[in-house]
């Protein structure tokens, strides 16, 4: 596998999503029963220059006083596919500790969170015009993102991932392709570049696949 710098291979995972988002309000509330108290946050639309479209998110910008189980709750009850809280930081030479929830964890890192959480805090003005990088403090450790800006709002940002590192191999082509609900032939065998499956962590286990054709990519799904 040719090298890749790490600042390349964060633009090349997400540069081409991440540059336009939507907030659709302003900060909103959440009561949480436990702490007898209303939490902001903010709803954003990730991935996307339209509302009620992309990857939905709400980054709770003042959660002090949540602990661990609330926010999963917070989360659960919101019904998206992940929440954030922002805390301070805990680790030098970090911004921000940011933990991301899913409905039911909580998740050591998550591309269209990460990102809509630098959004989000430019929508607050936390994060204040012209500002180059911010770094966040992941379950998987500092984590830079670098952002632009036009006419003082933040409008493209993109993170350093972590290098790549290759796990397990899966070479049975069939067995993979119906785990995608694919005929065998969908799975096009590359044994000099990539395998049937390979795993990937760049923060977050994946599996790559080579597919055949863009048919085949629109016809898998996970069973």
């Amino acid at each position: 596998m040719a090298t890749i710098s790490r600042r390349t291979f964060g633009r090349t995972g997400i540069a081409g999503l991440a540059g336009l988002m939507v907030a659709r309000s302003q900060p909103s509330r959440a009561q949480s029963a436990r702490a007898g108290r209303a939490y902001k946050y903010v709803h954003l639309d990730v991935f996307t220059d339209r509302r009620y479209q992309g990857n939905q998110l709400l980054v709770f910008t003042d959660p002090a006083g949540l602990d661990t189980e609330m926010m999963q709750s917070m989360t659960k009850e919101s019904n998206y596919s992940e929440c954030t809280f922002v805390l301070p930081p805990e680790q030098a030479g970090t911004d921000y500790r940011v933990r991301i929830f899913t409905r039911t964890a909580e998740t050591p890192f998550a591309g269209h969170p990460t990102i809509g959480t630098a959004f989000a805090l430019a929508h607050t003005g936390a994060l204040k015009p012209g500002t180059a990088k911010t770094t966040f403090g992941l379950g998987v450790g500092p984590t830079a993102i670098d952002l632009e800006w036009k006419d003082g709002k933040l409008v493209f940002a993109w993170m350093t991932q972590l290098k790549p590192t290759f796990g397990k191999a899966v070479t049975d082509a069939p067995a993979l392709a119906a785990a995608l609900g694919l005929d065998a032939a969908a799975v096009r065998l590359k044994p000099d570049l990539i395998p049937a499956g390979q795993e990937v962590n760049c923060g977050s286990n994946f599996f790559i696949v080579p597919l055949a054709t863009r048919q085949a990519v629109d016809a898998a799904v996970t069973m």
